[in-house]
């Protein structure tokens, strides 16, 4: 009989791991604390199962370093509790933290893109966990990478609840026929020009300046980049799965 392989992944996913770091840096805040004190701030009178699983969570993801009664939240737990959410510090730090698990590792590095979960559970009870063990470590690493990928480039992740509900992805580029239909648009204003892209589920519009200036150009280009990304993020988001309301915690 094929041996069943022990979790070695934490708990909780990533968003959990935060909540509980925050719970340590309101408490104790940059301070050393012995491992009773982390099982107390976490909720916990003793160092029961429970309370070391949520430490070992903590310490998996690179929350929290150090041994004994010398333990103390890291940088990296600060610069994802206190930077700006889209600011290029947390997006590295949330990426190094998500990946801090070995398993994660792995599991990253055989699929490029996040996998969906039923090809994660099956990869995983390949590899000798239990159906309940690997739907429960799928769950966890699948929700760890949204979180750490939701405002990194070029990585699918669902979008944001401030991203255009209304943007749609296009297929992959292809020669398209001009659809017949027109539309009554308004008289553009003097200077302006407007350019119109057909694509097979409809027109993209745009309209800009005819007198662009040279910096005006990158910054216009620099809003295209993220508009086709944020574009791209929503359709992988749907071929993979996710729930934009899913609850990460």
């Amino acid at each position: 009989m094929a041996k069943v392989r022990s979790p070695n992944y934490p708990l909780v996913d990533l968003a959990g791991a935060l909540v509980m770091a925050r719970k340590l840096y309101d408490k104790d805040g940059r301070n050393r604390v012995s491992k009773s004190a982390l099982a107390s701030h976490l909720g916990h009178e003793s160092l029961s199962g429970p309370a070391l699983g949520k430490i070992g969570a903590l310490r998996a993801y690179g929350l929290v370093d150090g041994t004994g009664d010398e333990n103390r939240i890291t940088e990296d737990a600060i610069t994802a509790l206190m930077a700006p959410e889209d600011s290029l510090d947390r997006v590295d730090a949330l990426r190094r933290m998500a990946l801090q698990p070995s398993l994660f590792r792995e599991i990253a590095k055989e699929f490029p893109t996040p996998p969906s979960d039923s090809n994660l559970r099956y990869w995983l009870a390949k590899r000798g966990y239990s159906p309940d063990g690997a739907a429960k470590a799928a769950k966890t690493y699948l929700t760890t990478i949204t979180l750490a990928t939701l405002h990194e480039k070029g990585y699918p992740h669902p979008p944001t609840s401030t991203e255009d509900e209304t943007m749609q992805a296009p297929e992959p580029s292809r020669p398209t026929q001009r659809r017949a239909e027109t539309r009554e648009q308004p008289p553009l204003k003097p200077g302006m020009r407007q350019e119109i892209i057909a694509l097979d589920e409809g027109d993209v519009t745009i309209t800009f300046p005819v007198n662009l200036s040279a910096d005006s150009f990158g910054d216009l280009e620099d809003h295209l980049k993220l508009f086709i990304r944020r574009m791209q993020r929503r359709a992988n988001a749907k071929i993979l799965g996710f729930d934009e309301g899913q609850d990460q915690h």
